[in-house]
């Protein structure tokens, strides 16, 4: 019999693991690529019927009610400690209003980066498409960065939980700090190629397509246009249309994936480099190499549902809307 947890046994803190629901492009996109059949991050708060998360909507509360029929898993520090104090720092973060990086593209454009999937047909550009969508997102993501006050970079769900057990680890110690298994990150196989690839041409010069205003984040439902861009992608990957990397990834791909990479590492690192039309073979190398080094940054949820040294398995949440209501009239 599976192990389950109830709503009384929850504790502030707890790392919440939810399976992809059925409904959801984004969420099936991100559970495929990721290889887990969960697909976003929640914390839960100091009340059981609501967690913390980095939704569609920024940094949020959620209510436990909107997940019914959803299977959530529990994952807990083996160490105990006060974990109330991982939603402290949840809530700093929520208050200051964090936007949330748009619909998982950017999400999405790491796992197109990290895997070994790439259409049959790169100049067709789905793959380019959404990369330079998380390119244009990350643009003004550090737009909004920018702002004087601001004290927390944006993140997607994994990211926010592991931050904010990050942050109790440095304010109040070591047992608070998450440990990963050694070979969490995957090889960035397609990165790695497109490296071996450019030492072999180093006379070539790569043409940068300049930014477009009237793509997918222009929508004004962005939200149901990203959805919509990953039935595409789900489309393609049922026809069978992505295979293993062709011999040689296409000068458009390398072109996106530099610009990508120059993007994160303006948003992440502060580098900045000139704009220009042009990249140079060297060029690109320097900056997916430290893009490359940039990896940990990015953990999954299933990184966190199965891939930790220290999480313990608490089981799925077992509950009823009697016992939610229940929660939700109290003052906890």
């Amino acid at each position: 019999m599976a192990k389950t947890i109830s709503l009384s046994e929850l504790k502030p803190g707890d790392i919440i693991l939810m399976h992809k629901p059925k409904k959801s492009a984004i969420s099936f996109i991100i559970g495929l690529l990721t290889h887990s059949k969960v697909s976003h991050t929640a914390m839960v708060d100091y009340n059981p019927a609501y967690f913390l998360e980095e939704g569609g909507h920024g940094a949020s509360q959620g209510k436990l009610k909107d997940e019914l029929g959803r299977a959530l898993y529990i994952r807990r520090l083996s160490s105990r400690p006060d974990t109330s104090k991982v939603c402290d720092i949840a809530w700093e973060y929520i208050k200051e209003g964090h936007p949330y990086p748009f619909s998982n593209l950017i999400f999405l454009g790491i796992y197109l980066l990290t895997s070994d999937f790439l259409p049959n047909s790169v100049e067709g550009g789905l793959v380019k498409e959404v990369l330079r969508l998380a390119t244009y997102e990350l643009m003004r993501l550090f737009n909004w960065k920018q702002q004087p006050d601001t004290k927390f970079p944006p993140m997607v769900c994994s990211q926010f939980a592991a931050f904010c057990y990050d942050q109790a680890a440095l304010n109040y110690g070591p047992e608070y700090k998450i440990h990963y298994k050694d070979g969490v990150i995957p090889e960035v196989t397609l990165l790695q190629k497109i490296l071996d690839q450019l030492s072999e041409e180093s006379d070539k010069v790569y043409a940068l397509e300049a930014p477009e205003d009237n793509l997918l984040l222009s929508a004004e439902d962005t939200t149901a246009a990203a959805e919509k861009y990953c039935e595409q992608l789900i489309e393609q990957m049922q026809q069978k249309q992505l295979l293993n990397s062709p011999s040689k990834v296409s000068d458009s791909v390398i072109a996106a994936l530099y610009q990508y990479g120059r993007a994160f590492l303006k948003l992440f690192s502060g580098k900045d480099y000139p704009d220009k039309d042009l990249a140079t073979p060297d060029e690109i190398k320097e900056v997916l190499s430290e893009l490359m080094q940039f990896q940990e940054a990015f953990i999954t949820p299933g990184d966190l549902l199965s891939n930790t040294k220290n999480l313990e398995d608490m089981g799925e949440l077992v509950f009823t809307e009697e016992e939610l209501k229940k929660y939700m009239q109290e003052n906890i």
